[in-house]
């Protein structure tokens, strides 16, 4: 069974420092980075899915706790199995890497189990909780009957890792559901911060049609 050192033969093999360089500019992670990209980084959690995870030293390398992360959510059966893990291991979760690259392992079953994920952790102080509670807005934010219910969510907050997935995911709201998402925008006592990344994605978007650009664009002019 492979362990902790052959991963770190291998992660050692892998290292991109130029992509190092890179990446640890963005992943502002409080623990090392090796700089392993991440075609690299899903060969490897193919590759140890089976590894005994229990000689695995973590938090030492933002990899390692990324793989771990990911292998282990992959292990468990249900959604509840997995956010009771995610909690009971959110100090190993300090990058928007991990949590962007594991939310969609969650395995809700039905709308209202993801709700009631999503209100519990949105209503959280941690940063990356907090981010994961909104990325799981993306399962269900096509559909206009979720509308109502996904916007009550919406709060601002100083983090600035929820900030951004805040404006992400409004600016995806925006794109299926311009006209609620508009009115929305104009009603609700969300920061100028948060609206303003949400429109700059928004007009960012191929997707968008430019009616819904220039209206949009038109709005921030507003903004003050």
């Amino acid at each position: 069974m492979l362990t902790y050192q052959d991963l770190l033969k291998d992660l050692k093999e892998f290292q991109d420092l130029k992509y190092k360089e890179f990446i640890t500019k963005i992943l502002n992670s409080n623990i090392k980075v090796i700089g392993i990209c991440s075609k690299d980084i899903k060969f490897l959690i193919k590759k140890y899915q089976d590894a005994d995870l229990s000689t695995f030293e973590l938090n030492k390398y933002h990899e390692v706790n990324f793989i771990y992360i990911t292998i282990s959510l992959k292990r468990l059966k249900t959604s509840e199995e997995q956010i009771a893990f995610i909690k009971e291991n959110i100090d190993l979760i300090g990058s928007w890497e991990i949590t962007d690259s594991t939310y969609q392992l969650i395995k809700f079953k039905t709308f209202y189990e993801a709700y009631k994920v999503m209100k519990e952790l949105v209503n959280s102080k941690n940063e990356f909780l907090i981010r994961y509670g909104y990325l799981f807005m993306f399962f269900y934010y096509k559909e206009e009957k979720y509308f109502d219910r996904l916007v009550k969510l919406f709060k601002n907050s100083t983090y600035y890792y929820v900030e951004m997935v805040e404006g992400w995911v409004l600016s995806m709201l925006y794109l299926y559901h311009p006209k609620k998402t508009f009115e929305y925008l104009k009603n609700s006592s969300l920061s100028i911060k948060i609206q303003k990344i949400a429109i700059q994605k928004a007009i960012d978007s191929y997707r968008v049609s430019k009616e819904d650009k220039e209206l949009i664009r038109n709005y921030r002019k507003t903004l003050k």
